[in-house]
């Protein structure tokens, strides 16, 4: 529900924004949300994933639940600092004025994000918390954008209406971890906190790698082809990774169930279950992504675009792809291989697809942009798709040998 609500929203003002803003205000304010992105993606860590399992693991342990709690909080805020000083040093000197402030307001995404502990929640399996949290920000603050953003020039506020959401559903999710599960703040030691960012690393790596095939075509655009290309291949982008979340949303609240299950069980045998999981949704996601393929037109009309109808059925059929690979690479790679401790071969691979797409698009971005953008985003799923499987069934041999 929280994803479904999240990019529900955005779809229903992403529209709005775009005719408002014009392609390419809507382009600048979707490079700086990037760079927000960017920023989370540091601050998350591996935490998302590496926390999860261990308050899974330790759900009915207090104590133990507390200090990696307090431990987290302070790894995540001390990351973010690091993250957010040479970012602003770089924008304040080569962006103009209302990209700064506009960096600024971000910052509120940033520090509003630290607040939401997602890991505890989603490890203790008691997200409707969570959930009504998101729900109501989420609400209030894409009402807002109806409210405040009227003209072209308002596209610097749309950000800092992003933030204050977070800042609000972080508030609310801190008191509620306070009230309903007991936490207490406490400052932990340097030990427990270093034990964090061991634990998370190599999920931080692979986020790093994975991030970069997602992301970086808005830089690359932005640098090749300007901030209109950007908008309209951000437009349709954001309406893949909004079913794509969505169709992430179940295996994403699996991950704790699994991690229990998995946790000192036989590899190859769960293997096995997971393979079986795999070919029953290998098979309906090519279903959603054939579908997805076959409705460019309402697309289309939906979005607005002031480009011809060719370029945006070419994208969409571009992207379809990606709902099947991108979704199957969460249950092989994430679901899968980081339960199994496989967590370097799962890094390792997202790397080798990440070199490769953004390879792709330095090559072709120049003559083909947001074509290249969309083949190399495509590319990249479908390549981390087929080394994950590899990977996988590597593990199971291994294992049944050493057995």
């Amino acid at each position: 529900m929280i994803n479904g609500v999240s990019y529900l929203l955005a779809l229903i003002t992403m529209p709005y924004l775009i005719r408002v803003l014009g392609e390419e205000k809507y382009g600048a304010y979707l490079f700086i949300y990037t760079v927000a992105q960017y920023l989370l993606l540091v601050g998350n860590y591996g935490f998302r994933y590496s926390v999860t399992r261990q308050v899974s693991v330790h759900r009915d342990d207090n104590e133990r639940v507390n200090e990696i709690f307090c431990s987290t909080m302070v790894a995540r805020l001390l990351i973010s600092v690091v993250a957010v000083l040479p970012v602003f040093a770089a924008v304040a000197l080569l962006m103009d004025g209302d990209d700064v402030l506009m960096y600024l307001f971000a910052l509120g995404i940033v520090f509003g994000d630290i607040l939401i502990p997602v890991w505890l929640f989603q490890g203790l399996e008691e997200m409707k918390y969570l959930t009504i949290v998101n729900v109501i920000s989420k609400f209030v603050f894409a009402g807002l954008i109806f409210i405040f953003i009227t003209e072209g020039s308002d596209y610097i506020y749309v950000v800092l209406l992003n933030s204050m959401g977070y800042i609000a559903a972080g508030a609310a999710s801190l008191w509620i971890a306070v009230k309903h599960f007991g936490i207490r703040f406490s400052m932990p030691t340097f030990a427990a906190v270093k034990a964090q960012y061991r634990d998370g690393w190599h999920i931080f790596v692979s986020n790093i790698g994975m991030e970069m095939y997602r992301n970086s075509n808005i830089f690359l655009l932005r640098i090749f082809a300007g901030e209109a290309a950007v908008g309209i291949f951000g437009a349709v982008e954001k309406i893949v990774k909004a079913v794509q979340t969505i169709l992430n949303a179940l295996p994403m609240a699996l991950f704790p169930y699994v991690s229990r299950l998995f946790y000192g069980e036989k590899a190859s045998d769960n293997i096995t279950v997971l393979m079986r999981l795999v070919r029953w949704a290998f098979a309906l996601l090519t279903v959603v992504a054939v579908v997805f393929a076959l409705s460019p037109k309402l697309l289309y009309i939906y979005l607005g675009l002031d480009i011809d109808y060719e370029i945006a059925r070419m994208l969409v059929w571009l992207m379809a792809p990606v709902l099947l690979f991108g979704c199957m690479n969460y249950i092989v790679g994430i679901v899968g291989l980081l339960n199994l401790g496989a967590a370097k071969s799962f890094q390792r691979n997202i790397w080798v697809s990440a070199v490769i797409s953004v390879s792709f698009m330095v090559i072709f971005c120049n003559e083909y942009s947001y074509y290249a953008a969309s083949v190399a985003w495509t590319l990249a799923e479908a390549l981390l798709f087929v080394l994950c499987l590899a990977s996988m069934r590597r593990f199971k041999h291994r294992k049944e040998v050493t057995r």
